[in-house]
């Protein structure tokens, strides 16, 4: 009995120490998180559907119709004859977002075809517009001229119009080569 008292005690002994090891506090080692990977700005164009309210007359197929305005081809164009000074282009896209800057470029020739005057325009339901930026008396500087406006905008916005309110000079008609638009989720999150 005395041997069978001398496993208990030692069996009792071994638990202990083991229960103890288990106990002992080890050493947690703590990491800096790395910081949040920020999203690229993006060009949206593609992801909008494309209106006007007057068109090429060989229709928006033709070889100069609505569609090339928005192709990401700068050395195509969208031309009008005659051009009309309610003239607007307007991407739709299917939920909001907050544009942050807009590409226009001219496009290949006579000067006198460039928008010069336009308001951009924003919407959420296609009746009521908040002006995002207006241009008066713009001049491109050369032919097939590409030029970006950063603007202040942290709303979501699912219709973007371009209002062209004047052309360059007395032509009669209207082209621009490219119209682009940009989001930026570090600006509009941050303004």
């Amino acid at each position: 009995m005395n041997k069978l008292t001398r496993s208990r005690r030692l069996l009792l002994f071994v638990g202990m120490l083991l229960s103890f090891s288990a106990c002992q506090k080890t050493e947690v080692k703590h990491y800096e998180l790395l910081p949040p990977e920020t999203e690229p700005e993006m060009d949206i164009t593609i992801y909008g559907k494309l209106t006007v309210n007057h068109e090429n007359s060989g229709g928006s197929g033709a070889g100069e119709g609505s569609p090339k305005v928005v192709d990401d081809d700068y050395s195509t164009k969208f031309l009008i004859n005659p051009y009309v000074n309610d003239l607007f282009l307007q991407l739709t896209f299917p939920g909001g977002i907050a544009v942050t800057s807009y590409v226009l470029a001219s496009a290949n020739d006579a000067p006198g075809r460039d928008p010069k005057n336009w308001d951009l325009v924003g919407s959420n339901d296609g009746e009521t517009w908040t002006t995002l930026e207006s241009k008066s008396g713009y001049t491109f500087p050369d032919r097939n001229y590409k030029v970006r406006f950063d603007i202040s905008n942290t709303t979501k916005y699912k219709f973007y119009r371009l209002n062209i309110k004047e052309i360059a000079g007395g032509t009669g008609l209207f082209q621009m080569a490219e119209w682009r638009l940009i989001s930026d989720p570090q600006k509009s999150a941050n303004q």
